[in-house]
């Protein structure tokens, strides 16, 4: 815990201890020439940032879903070996923050939010022509920060194991639709 100033509560000076927040970094995202569906997450959690891994906590759904959607198995495969099925399945994937102040897992925490170069990775890779929002965070600040880009982008619910709201069932319907079925340009 870090000493965070004095605040006032009723008029009295108080002191304030919070937990404090720490900055976060995204990945280099996953991508080729081939890819043409790109999936922006928030930023990577704890887990993920452990291990060095997109969606690394066993919990996010993220990696089922993805394997439902093409109707393929990823039980025993590595981490290698599922960014590979992605690249394979012309999937790529990054997240809407470059780096942000964040204290545990949840979007909702994410403070000082700065966006990756997203309009640059489209340049650099033209064959992106649908773009999946993976949860309303990246949805929200993905078209705040990004309102001129022109390709078709998409909310799909949070794979985040936060987001009970919806079964796997019903994620994997929505993410399927998503990935396989062409979207018109706005």
């Amino acid at each position: 815990m870090e000493f965070k100033g004095w605040a006032t509560t009723n008029g009295t000076l108080a002191g304030g201890f919070v937990e404090s927040m720490s900055i976060h970094y995204s990945y280099e995202p996953v991508i080729d020439n081939s890819s043409e569906v790109l999936i922006l997450g928030s930023l990577p959690g704890p887990e993920s940032l452990q291990k060095g891994q997109y969606y690394a906590n066993p919990h996010n759904q993220f990696w089922r879903i993805i394997f439902q959607v093409f109707e393929a198995d990823c039980a025993d495969l590595s981490y290698d070996e599922k960014v590979s099925f992605l690249i394979e399945h012309k999937v790529a994937l990054w997240d809407v923050f470059y780096s942000a102040d964040r204290t545990g897992a949840l979007d909702a925490d994410i403070r000082n939010e700065l966006p990756n170069d997203i309009a640059g990775l489209l340049l650099d890779f033209p064959n992106i022509n649908r773009i999946l929002l993976n949860g309303k965070k990246a949805e929200t600040s993905f078209r705040k920060s990004f309102p001129d880009i022109c390709i078709d982008a998409v909310y799909v619910p949070s794979t985040s194991p936060a987001y009970a709201k919806m079964s796997l069932a019903g994620k994997t319907r929505e993410w399927k639709a998503a990935i396989l079925q062409p979207h018109a340009n706005p």
